[in-house]
């Protein structure tokens, strides 16, 4: 049977940590600190102490790693990982498998899921501009998204609006105006520091998605899943294996109980799932969406490692996960290189709720 390593990033408990499943708590007092009142955030501190309490009693002889605390435990090389990685990582956390998930955008057997044109281009300003304006061209009156796909977040995405302008942001702090899009005004110096990478704007037609959902896809099946509401975290799961609470649109408040939507998303992806197996790599979650007539679609995939919970449920997840342990095993082949964080190394633990 394989031992399991937890890593576990120390914070600020919430000030009403004290409403928190008494499981929780307990696990953090065992393993972190005492849990006391104070100014961390509510939901990064949930997840956190969610992931802990429920691998170190579900995974087989744990092992828990407090980030910047002496550990002295057994070789992290020979235990499968589990749990968050930090900005700057362990070098063990980087032989770990890889996963091309954070290049979605170029798995040709993903592409019928989308729901919608997508198209990747070099980094060239010309061939960004034609790739936007043919865009709008085709889809009258849908807007673009442009994107870039080399570094996660570098810059901000593009929503460029049937006209052909969008919002431009001042980096300095200036107050942001509408204008004609051109690949130099969004991108700026990074077209130059970029110049002729392939496939570096993934330019997609903008669509309407409601229901914003998360899957959790382990060993090649989805597992679990829930609605992407931010303020909901392991402890509001109710004993769903897929959460049916949902916003039709993000962050408006509005939560509304969906079983049948909830049970459309996990047909659904469990057929995506099973046709990309030949080109994903690695476990990855795997977010959807359900367009105006009520199909639903991917918005995006993503590595599993650092992804925001919301109301999982998490025994599914963390049985599932002890279940594959070699999709969470060092391999010391690797030699350092990125490996759960994807290919460009991103999905780093930066405090974020995502």
């Amino acid at each position: 049977m394989t031992d399991w390593l937890i890593d576990i990033i120390p914070q600020a408990c919430p000030p009403d940590v004290m409403d928190a499943p008494e499981a929780y708590r307990a696990a953090w007092g065992r393993y972190v600190g005492e849990a006391v009142p104070g100014d961390g955030d509510p939901e990064d501190w949930r997840e956190q102490a969610a992931r802990l309490e429920a691998a170190t009693r579900i995974l087989p002889d744990p092992h828990v790693r407090v980030a910047g605390r002496p550990y002295g435990g057994p070789d992290p090389m020979k235990l499968a990982h589990y749990g968050a990685v930090m900005l700057r990582p362990y070098m063990d956390q980087l032989t770990l498998p890889a996963s091309n998930v954070d290049r979605w955008d170029l798995m040709p057997a993903l592409r019928p899921f989308l729901g919608r044109d997508v198209r990747s281009v070099a980094c060239d300003g010309d061939m960004i501009d034609a790739a936007a304006r043919g865009m709008l061209d085709r889809h009258p009156g849908a807007g673009v998204v442009a994107k870039f796909m080399l570094r996660e977040k570098r810059l901000p995405l593009a929503f460029i609006d049937p006209d052909g302008t969008f919002m431009q942001t001042d980096e300095y702090g200036g107050k942001p105006e509408r204008i004609p899009f051109a690949a130099w005004r969004w991108a700026g110096y990074d077209l130059a520091l970029f110049e002729g990478e392939p496939d570096a704007v993934l330019v997609q037609q903008k669509a309407r998605m409601r229901y914003e959902y998360r899957m959790q896809v382990i060993g090649g099946e989805p597992v679990c899943g829930a609605a992407c509401i931010e303020r909901f975290t392991p402890a509001d799961n109710r004993g769903n294996r897929y959460d049916p609470r949902m916003e039709e649109t993000r962050n408006s408040g509005r939560i509304e109980s969906h079983p049948d939507i909830a049970r459309l998303y996990e047909q659904f992806a469990h057929e995506t799932a099973h046709a990309i197996r030949g080109e994903v790599e690695g476990p990855y979650v795997m977010d959807l969406y359900l367009d105006d007539a009520g199909r639903p679609h991917v918005i995006e995939l993503n590595p599993q490692s650092n992804s925001g919970l919301y109301a999982l449920d998490m025994d599914a997840l963390l049985t599932a996960i002890g279940d594959n342990p070699a999709q969470f095993m060092p391999d010391p082949s690797r030699g350092g290189m990125p490996g759960c964080l994807g290919g460009s190394g991103r999905q780093t633990y930066d405090a974020t709720h995502e």
